[in-house]
């Protein structure tokens, strides 16, 4: 009986911390389903070639078969939810974008800007980059 009352804080601890979305939730391979830049759609063409990779604290972005690499943080505590993306590659290597995500069944936004502060928003105005992804199936 005591081993229950102390083992169900724990069960219900884990339960939240697996429960809470972070970097490990986000792992997976997305296709873009729209992308905003600027309060204006790119075309379709570009669109369809935008995908992303996550795997752990790394992220690779392709579009139009160009590879952008990158690390990346989370504060999935933070309201809306933050990332911080560090450019590994390229010309911007060093430097960090500054944007915020939500992940919803299967669809992840991602909003940011390459210069300037994090957006407030998911609205790909103002500077901003969105991106509406989907997450594909494991193979």
């Amino acid at each position: 009986m005591i081993r229950t009352i102390f083992a169900m804080p724990l069960l219900f601890l884990a339960a939240a911390c697996a429960a809470e979305p972070g970097a490990d939730t986000l792992d997976g391979a997305y296709v873009a389903v729209a992308v905003t830049r600027d309060g204006k759609p790119e075309t379709d063409e570009l669109v369809k070639s935008v995908s992303l990779v996550i795997a752990k604290d790394e992220l690779n972005f392709t579009v139009k078969d160009k590879k952008f690499p990158a690390k990346f943080k989370v504060d999935a505590k933070a309201t809306p939810a933050t990332i911080d993306i560090s450019p590994s590659d390229g010309a911007d290597n060093g430097r960090t974008f500054f944007g915020i995500w939500k992940f919803e069944k299967g669809d992840l936004w991602l909003a940011f800007r390459e210069r300037g502060d994090r957006p407030t928003e998911f609205k790909g105005d103002d500077g901003a980059i969105l991106f509406h992804l989907k997450r594909q199936a494991k193979k």
